[in-house]
């Protein structure tokens, strides 16, 4: 079990699935540079025996962020966590294992507002993300990749936009797709400033959402109401179960101010990179599970899953079977023939309608033609030009 760190530095070791102490374990250190001694003390200390009811302002949050071997990036994201305007934060740095300077520079800050926990075995993706639901937590929480960034004024934006709409269930801000460099590739889909779990829905079966899990934030209760992020494989479309799941019964409600930005690089733990379809595939079914669930529960979506479902499976299990034959040509090689028929059967299985209709597609039809006709090299240089294309800032 995890104990109280004892000493400047210490980190807390928490072993794999073992539950998390409710009590927060902070992490010791030098005054923060700049800043007099009464600012010193965590938000906890501070805040101590003041109340947030709904409406208030007083509101505290809780700042995520699972990593593993997340260096260099993660330095830049947990330094534009602390660069926040709105103070009334902590962050909670969940490292898996990292075998780079993560935890050691972490631990080096010396900034009361952050915490740290570590595992004492590996942890897959799902498992790591997991433990979020065991930590304690501020009124409300937001999630971070490692190698994402908040721009200054996200918390501040979010607290005024709960002040606005104190009965929705879930925020967000707008934000921006950067690469590698953190330099800019395009602004995410604008969202509206209000939302039911229906219209989400529909515009992500619609493929008019950019899916990521950064700029959103949700009251602590309700997280750990819900059971935390879905355990789905690699968490493929589990922010998307989890959004849904909250905004049951109420609604999302979202400021178009840009005020994050999510990375785009090969080495991300969900990059779209063609080695991924088996695990979107696994998550896929998964999701599709959970939509079941959801229809028989929200008449609502189950008229947006009637008339939608059957395109968005279909589409899925097309860019699946568009990265298994892209893997395929970069290893030099036909695609085998058990892959197919597992792509073929997993449609089949979610939309029993769209069996058989897999290669109905010019796209796959021709990447298909090409992988049978050796043309391996070709189709991998076309993919690199693409990534990199795709990944390039606009300025």
């Amino acid at each position: 079990m995890l104990s109280r760190a004892p000493h400047r530095g210490c980190v807390c070791v928490l072993p794999a699935h073992v539950r998390v102490q409710s009590q927060p374990v902070f992490l010791d250190g030098n005054p923060h540079p700049g800043r007099g001694p009464g600012k010193h003390r965590t938000v906890r200390e501070r805040t101590r025996g003041r109340d947030s009811p709904r409406g208030c302002s007083l509101i505290r949050f809780s700042v995520f962020l699972p990593v593993r071997n997340g260096w260099p990036y993660v330095k830049e994201c947990v330094e534009s966590v602390l660069r926040q305007s709105y103070s009334d934060f902590e962050l909670t740095v969940l490292d898996n294992q990292s075998s780079d300077e993560t935890v050691s520079w972490v631990t080096s800050i010396g900034d009361p507002r952050v915490r740290v926990f570590t595992s004492s075995e590996p942890l897959s993706i799902q498992q790591s993300w997991a433990r979020i639901k065991e930590c304690s937590k501020l009124d409300y929480t937001t999630m971070i990749g490692h190698d994402d960034v908040l721009d200054p004024g996200f918390l501040e934006i979010i607290r005024r936009l709960i002040e606005r709409h104190p009965q929705a269930s879930l925020y967000q801000t707008g934000a921006r797709l950067i690469n590698g460099s953190g330099k800019r590739i395009r602004g995410c889909t604008p969202v509206p400033e209000r939302e039911t779990a229906a219209d989400y829905l529909r515009a992500r079966l619609k493929l008019r959402r950019d899916a990521f899990g950064t700029g959103f934030v949700m009251r602590s209760a309700d997280y750990d109401r819900v059971g935390g992020i879905p355990a789905f494989e690699r968490l493929f479309f589990a922010d998307d179960a989890l959004w849904l799941l909250l905004m049951s019964g109420s609604y999302k409600a979202a400021d178009p101010t840009e005020a994050c930005g999510v990375r785009i690089h090969s080495k991300s733990e969900s990059a779209s990179l063609p080695s991924i379809w088996r695990s979107m595939l696994i998550g896929l079914n998964q999701f599709d599970e959970f939509l079941q669930g959801l229809g028989e529960r929200d008449a609502a979506c189950r008229e947006v899953l009637d008339g939608l479902q059957a395109s968005f499976m279909l589409n899925r299990h097309r860019a699946a079977f568009l990265y298994a034959l892209i893997e395929a040509c970069r290893k030099g090689r036909r695609i085998e023939t058990g892959t197919v028929r597992a792509i073929e059967e997993s449609l089949g299985r979610t939309v029993p309608d769209n069996a058989g209709k897999l290669t109905d597609s010019v796209t796959v039809a021709l990447l298909e033609r090409a992988n049978a006709l050796g043309l391996h090299r070709p189709v991998s240089w076309l993919w690199t030009l693409y990534y990199a294309l795709s990944t390039r800032s606009n300025g």
